[in-house]
């Protein structure tokens, strides 16, 4: 075999080895991007749902109910 076909035949060798890496690459990208998207999602409603805790929080404490005042003993 002449050097040529040795480099063509090794070509083809490197060729499918990169395709090999480059599928495994592509699908673990999309399954990193799914849990990116999931966690941001996650991550977003968290927040959303602490500014809204935020907002519906009072400011002061003059919503919260007062405790009744004690029982007095009946004065003779």
């Amino acid at each position: 075999m002449s050097f040529t076909t040795i480099s063509i035949i090794a070509g083809f060798i490197l060729l499918a080895i990169f395709f090999l890496i480059a599928r495994l690459a592509v699908r673990w990208a999309a399954r990193l991007t799914i849990v990116g998207v999931i966690l941001l999602a996650l991550i977003g409603v968290g927040i959303f749902w602490w500014w809204g805790n935020r907002l519906a929080s009072p400011a002061s404490p003059s919503n919260h109910q007062r405790p009744a005042p004690a029982k007095r003993s009946p004065s003779r």
